[in-house]
């Protein structure tokens, strides 16, 4: 990562965020009564995966409270927690419909848990765990009464948002014809609430901060998770299995429908469509067939397509930014955060 302001403060809301999920703090701010006997084997596993994650999320929890309030405190870890919980444990639902086998460069918790139908039941509960202990973190924040309330009211709606998302995602799987402006609908609902507009959102509420503020959150934050998904189908594709911590097989053999994929479908020739649907979607697909894939997309010019809708999208939100009311500080660190999105390798 580049040694920038958001670079800085994000490691050191990383640290912090680390720090906890590393002890026993974790399980007595994830859910204070675990004194079952089973339940800590299964909290254990839920941290062990939780580990190595960026903490994005979490920083932007604190970046949205410092938005309206100009600084925080320890308060806030327990709703930036919150959302590194919350994606544990959708990330544990995703590897399961997805049918991926690693994540973060470990096997994923059905997995991890011995795979067949057993594993994948227990992890399923886990998952679910995860997603009402977020929920529960949210009720705890040490902040006024109404704007706590407010906030939970705003976490549900982001939860329901994330699994609308998730669905048109899978829909959209089952479609041979689909259009762009569909994907960007799946887009933000599954990204652009759940990575930008909810976390900053969040935290705004917990300072108190007003309508005027909250709907540029979510102005700017919409086209911050589009321009955030796009980068991630490219690198789903394109990327580095090393770097990325997952196989970068996935996105084609469960023929995953993208902007890439929209473009390419839109543009490309006919003998490039045939050789397209050989390999696209084949669940035994490999080296060769990834490689197949990277290389029509650049020919039909679907990958430069989404690198510069990816900039178009962060122009956008660069525009809102323009607007607010906010310290220098924070402008720096939301424009170093729009550089990111179109330039990040993970």
């Amino acid at each position: 990562m580049k040694d920038n302001i958001f670079f800085r403060e994000l490691m050191k809301c990383k640290a912090e965020i680390d720090s906890i999920i590393s002890d026993d703090r974790f399980f007595a701010m994830m859910i204070p009564e675990a004194d079952d006997v089973a339940l800590p084997k299964y909290l254990a596993e839920f941290r062990k995966l939780s580990h190595g994650g960026k903490r994005i999320r979490a920083y932007l929890v604190q970046l949205g409270y410092e938005l309206w309030a100009g600084s925080c405190d320890e308060r806030i870890l327990l709703p930036a927690l919150s959302y590194e919980v919350f994606q544990t444990g959708v990330l544990i639902h995703d590897d399961i419909i997805d049918q991926s086998d690693t994540r973060r460069n470990m096997p994923s918790l059905h997995m991890a848990l011995g795979g067949g139908h057993t594993a994948v039941s227990k992890a399923i509960c886990v998952g679910d765990i995860g997603l009402y202990a977020a929920v529960d973190m949210v009720t705890r924040a040490d902040y006024a009464p109404e704007n706590v309330k407010r906030a939970i009211a705003h976490q549900i709606r982001v939860y329901q948002m994330t699994v609308t998302g998730e669905l048109m995602d899978i829909e959209l799987s089952e479609k041979t014809a689909y259009s762009l402006d569909e994907i960007l609908q799946m887009y933000a609902c599954k990204t652009s609430w759940y990575t930008m507009i909810g976390p900053m959102q969040l935290g705004a509420i917990l300072a108190g901060a007003d309508e005027t503020m909250i709907d540029q959150i979510a102005r700017m934050g919409y086209a911050m998770g589009i321009a955030f998904q796009i980068m991630d189908d490219i690198i789903g594709v394109f990327g580095d299995r090393k770097v990325i911590g997952k196989s970068n097989l996935s996105d084609m053999q469960e023929g995953k429908q993208t902007v890439l994929t929209s473009h390419f479908l839109a543009h490309a020739d006919e003998a490039q469509l045939a050789a397209f649907r050989q390999v696209y979607g084949k669940r035994d697909g490999g080296e060769a067939e990834i490689q197949r894939v990277r290389e029509l997309l650049r020919e039909a010019g679907s990958e430069a397509y989404a690198n510069a809708l990816c900039k178009e999208y962060v122009d956008r939100a660069g525009a809102v930014l323009d607007e607010m009311q906010i310290d220098d500080r924070c402008r720096s660190i939301l424009r170093c955060l729009q550089e990111y999105l179109c330039g990040r390798e993970v």
